[in-house]
């Protein structure tokens, strides 16, 4: 009995401990976009660049990344490009330009894939981004907020993300 009460006394400062130290970046109306999608399923970036048109993000702060087979094989030129060769063979990333990336803040970033990918999911939570968005998934590490619209849906999805973010940055 007396170590129940001890025990909850402890827990509760701990809690309070935690929730002193714990940091929640405020949420603003995003200035950069990242975007992070399957390069086998999509070629075409134009509608992720319409998305930051429609949240007011300038053409030159939003960075696309595209999952590939293969780098050399790839015909997309208008994004970051990552393959199953980025990670050495005893761990770690070898691409300088990938390591970088990593560490850019972006204040937005959309998860446009849904296949079970673990490069994709890695990129995803490595990415220091303020918001992150995903279509609607099982996968509750990789996002802030999911949005269950169809994946080919672009239009939907930018629509009720905006509705989200004006709640979000009141």
């Amino acid at each position: 009995m007396i170590f129940n009460g001890i025990k909850r006394r402890w827990l509760r400062k701990e809690l309070q401990k935690l929730q002193k130290e714990q940091v929640r970046p405020s949420i603003k109306w995003p200035q950069s976009l990242v975007v992070i999608y399957d390069g086998q399923q999509v070629s075409d970036i134009s509608p992720f660049l319409k998305w930051a048109e429609e949240l007011g993000i300038k053409e030159d702060a939003v960075t696309c990344i595209a999952y590939v087979n293969d780098k050399k094989k790839s015909t997309i030129t208008d994004a970051h490009l990552i393959d199953r060769k980025l990670i050495k063979w005893s761990g770690g990333i070898t691409d300088s330009e990938t390591k970088e990336l990593l560490s850019k803040n972006f204040d937005l970033q959309i998860n446009h894939f849904n296949t079970e990918n673990d490069l994709i999911d890695y990129v995803s939570l490595a990415l220091p981004s303020g918001l992150k968005v995903a279509y609607g998934s099982d996968n509750e590490s990789l996002f802030d907020l999911s949005i269950s619209v169809d994946l080919k849906d672009y239009k939907g999805l930018i629509i009720e993300l905006k509705k989200y973010l004006k709640i979000l940055t009141q």
